[in-house]
């Protein structure tokens, strides 16, 4: 029993971990704001600076925020499809963020639980489990980016909206693969850093006692 709850509060530790790590990468707006000019988006997309920012921003607002209204981009058009897709992605990461947060709450119950029992062991799991899946996710991603986002969008669409026309859907022009690229390195150094923090504090409190592992 005592082998099962390490690894099941294990599991909820690195999903809590992974999960903050995007939700930190997605609400950083300065890689974006970096983009603009190391990616030439403004001269590629052919709108200007501050709406780039401003259109970009309320993207990310918009699909992190509890409540919003009806989507609408503050200086750019967008179609009937395009709007409901939109409406979809914030559907999808509302969910998510709901499941971050029971993983933060079973996560942090699992650790106190843990601690004091002395089974310090749960965070070298927890720090070997965050870096395991995602390189796993990582590999095809990396071999075939192009391919495996279509193959994502696919999987979590039962239409074929997120396939935007530039002339009605300007915004498509202004978010191009490189930057989801940068998004992606950047949501792997939050999830290294943290891992190094979990093994760091295994080291220092968990290793130090002998503590045998359970698992």
């Amino acid at each position: 029993m005592k082998r099962s709850l390490i690894l099941i509060f294990s599991l909820f530790l690195s999903i809590a971990v992974i999960g903050t790590s995007v939700r930190l990468a997605v609400g950083f707006k300065g890689i974006y704001h970096y983009d603009i000019d190391y990616l030439n988006i403004e001269e590629i997309s052919g709108i200007e600076r501050n709406a780039l920012i401003e259109n970009y921003d309320y993207l990310i607002d918009y699909n992190l925020k509890r409540t919003v209204g009806e989507f609408k981009l503050p200086s750019l058009p967008s179609s009937h499809n395009g709007r409901i897709h939109f409406e979809e992605v914030r559907a999808i990461i509302q969910r998510l963020q709901k499941v971050l947060y029971i993983c933060v709450v079973v996560s942090a119950v699992g650790a106190i639980y843990l601690i004091r029992k002395s089974e310090l062991v749960f965070l070298k799991l927890s720090a070997v489990i965050t870096l395991v899946l995602p390189v796993s996710l990582a590999i095809p991603i990396a071999i075939d980016f192009e391919h495996s986002f279509k193959i994502f969008h696919k999987l979590m669409f039962d239409n074929d909206y997120w396939i935007f026309n530039p002339a009605t859907d300007p915004v498509i022009d202004m978010l191009p693969e490189a930057y989801f690229m940068h998004e992606a390195v950047f949501i792997g150094v939050i999830i290294v850093a943290m891992s190094i923090i979990l093994l760091a504090i295994w080291k220092k409190f968990g290793e130090k006692k002998h503590i045998p592992p359970s698992i």
